[in-house]
């Protein structure tokens, strides 16, 4: 009987500690990763559960040169990215880019709109078009339309497939959009 407790306390002991090591990685990620861009729970519900996860987020350049880049990655090399950039397009053309991307057989386009932002998911991939003037220019500096664009993607194995992977890569770039567009001190949204 003793043995048999004892053989029960190490398996349950065992698969725990299992659980702990093995598992909880994206669990020590801050609650906001890539310097407060994203939400840890939307990265928990993309990727696997892996050993251990880093994440990174930072600025590049300044005004018509500006760009915020996010990345988690896990111990087992699947990886969740995304990168807000200032462009020069309207929403026209940048749609106009992801609609021969699912051509290409990419995956079917769908399209959203909030406010101001429009997105558009394809199968592991989410845009999202915010209207962006940078500091120290005007809008009509821009051949067509200064905006922030912010493209999030998947690789390796997710946790969700399907509309869920959408939905979450969406939630990904916007609040990723969101950071971006604060931290890029963009005006006229």
């Amino acid at each position: 009987m003793l043995v048999t407790v004892t053989a029960l306390t190490l398996t349950v002991g065992g698969f725990f500690g299992y659980l702990e090591i093995f598992t909880k990685g994206l669990d020590r990620l801050p609650e906001r990763p890539c310097a407060g861009a994203v939400d840890r729970s939307t990265v928990k519900s993309v990727l696997p559960a892996a050993r251990s996860a880093d994440d990174r987020g930072e600025s590049d350049g300044v005004g018509k040169n500006f760009t915020f880049f996010c990345r988690v990655l896990t111990s087992a090399d699947h990886i969740v990215s995304g990168e807000s950039d200032l462009q020069d397009a309207t929403s026209e053309t940048w749609l106009s880019g992801y609609q021969q991307e699912a051509g290409e057989s990419r995956g079917e386009l769908r399209r959203g709109s909030s406010g101001h932002a429009k997105t558009l998911t394809l199968d592991r991939l989410a845009s999202v078009y915010v209207p962006c003037t940078p500091p120290g220019t005007r809008p009509d500096d821009a051949l067509q339309q200064y905006a922030l664009i912010t493209e999030a993607r998947v690789i390796g194995d997710t946790r969700i497939h399907g509309s869920e992977l959408r939905e979450a890569l969406t939630e990904f770039a916007v609040h990723l959009s969101d950071h971006a567009y604060k931290v890029g001190k963009c005006r006229n949204a």
